[in-house]
């Protein structure tokens, strides 16, 4: 009976252990903005909009600390483990710490900055984006979709007005591909 005991006790001393261990090991910094950093956890970041949302993952319902500068401020992981933090900040460069528990991770932010030429950016291939909100790309769709259907209502109106017995060969033709 005594080993028995041991040996549950020993399993989930382990089970314990890994989970933490996985738990611990899944804390990183995801995006900043629109910006996916892949992984990645370079010294310094560009990011070329201003007032940048902070994305990660973390140990579920866990405290997560955001250090910029001398300024710190807390957010709470959601039973997911993911987490994010809106950050009114200007253009310029700043100090950053993210961290939950002993994992953690800085770098030096530069905010509504393109990528410095010796590091292989260039003006004409930064894009840049107002806000470090979604993207106003609306005016080309609404455009399309006005287009495709003023030709819809003009192509029915030729259809409608158009010669009775072409309209009859149409449909004989479509019938017969029907099938």
């Amino acid at each position: 009976m005594i080993k028995l005991i041991v040996s549950a006790l020993s399993l989930v001393t382990y089970l314990s252990l890994t989970l933490s261990q996985v738990s611990a090991a899944s804390f990183a910094l995801t995006k900043i903005g629109a910006l996916d950093l892949g992984g990645k956890t370079y010294p310094e970041w560009w990011y070329t909009a201003v007032n940048p949302t902070f994305y990660g993952t973390g140990e579920a319902s866990k405290e997560v600390t955001i250090l910029i500068g001398s300024d710190s401020h807390k957010v709470t992981a959601d039973s997911s483990g993911n987490w994010a933090y809106y950050a009114e900040l200007a253009g310029g460069d700043y100090d950053i710490k993210v961290s939950q528990g002993s994992s953690a991770y800085s770098f030096k932010l530069h905010l509504g900055q393109g990528l410095p030429a010796n590091l292989g950016g260039s003006q004409s291939s930064q894009s840049t984006q107002s806000t470090g909100s979604v993207p106003l790309t609306g005016y080309n769709q609404i455009a399309a979709i006005g287009f495709g259907v003023g030709l819809a209502l003009l192509a029915s109106y030729f259809y409608i007005s158009g010669d009775v017995d072409k309209k009859s060969l149409i449909e004989k033709r479509l019938l017969n591909e029907d099938r």
